[in-house]
């Protein structure tokens, strides 16, 4: 009788650890997922900036014969969501180059674009980072 119980309790014990580790690795990638979702997210929301970005460069180009600058941007009321930081950028007659970077997920795109471009989808942003 005695072996019996102890097989029961051993049975008992090696179930718990199986149901727990199942419940972890279940927690584990949904929290993943989670955070993969976030920063896909995060990164359409920087490549919508960035294709905004691109629209004002155009129409600032159509008027002066070169792109702007960010201030040049800014200044005439080119804004980005709260959320959005300009890390780096410049500009010349044939090209202009933007990075940004979300302070919500840390995800950080850059963007380029040539005179010759003929729509916003021929250089997509480059995109580096995850959610925490």
């Amino acid at each position: 009788m005695p072996s019996t119980r102890r097989a029961d309790q051993d049975q008992v014990l090696v179930s718990s650890v199986i149901v727990a580790f199942l419940l972890l690795t279940l927690a584990a990638v949904g929290v993943k997922v989670r955070g993969n979702s976030r920063t896909d997210r995060s990164r359409a929301e920087v490549s919508g900036t960035l294709t905004r970005v691109y629209d004002q460069q155009t129409a600032f180009r159509l008027l002066n014969q070169r792109f702007a600058t960010w201030p040049e941007l800014k200044a005439q009321g080119m804004a980005l969501p709260t959320s959005h930081r300009v890390l780096a950028s410049n500009a010349s007659p044939s090209h202009w180059f933007m990075k940004v970077r979300d302070t919500n997920t840390g995800v950080v795109c850059s963007r380029t674009g040539e005179l010759f471009d003929e729509d916003p989808s021929e250089r997509p942003p480059t995109c580096v980072g995850e959610a925490p």
